[in-house]
């Protein structure tokens, strides 16, 4: 088993991947627009597993909460990914996120 890498690494953070040299461009995740709280349905399931807490959910007027996600922070570990029943997460290229809003609207 000497040919694993971890999650985190796989999904592109260079300083984690001891070993592997191929050039490879982090990523983050992003809320699409099928997220439930587009919906008015309150769910929090992927701000739960997220360890720096890059996901956070906001309060809206209404008593909606929507997510927001800080691309300084997240680490595009994709602990996110799993828990959302509606897979309205996907993580993309750090360069390309930066410049959508991340945020559920």
């Amino acid at each position: 088993m000497t040919g694993m890498i971890s999650r985190r690494a796989f999904f592109g953070r260079p300083d984690d991947r001891s070993g592997v040299t191929e050039d490879v461009r982090s990523k983050v995740a992003v809320v699409a627009g099928g997220c439930l709280a587009v919906r008015g349905v309150t769910c929090v399931a992927c701000a739960d597993p997220c360890a720096p807490r890059a996901l956070r959910v906001r309060p809206m007027l209404g008593g909606r909460a929507m997510p927001m996600i800080d691309v300084s922070t997240c680490t595009g570990c994709g602990d996110c990914l799993s828990v959302c029943p509606v897979g309205a997460l996907s993580l993309q290229p750090s360069d390309s996120a930066a410049s959508e809003n991340n945020l559920c609207a």
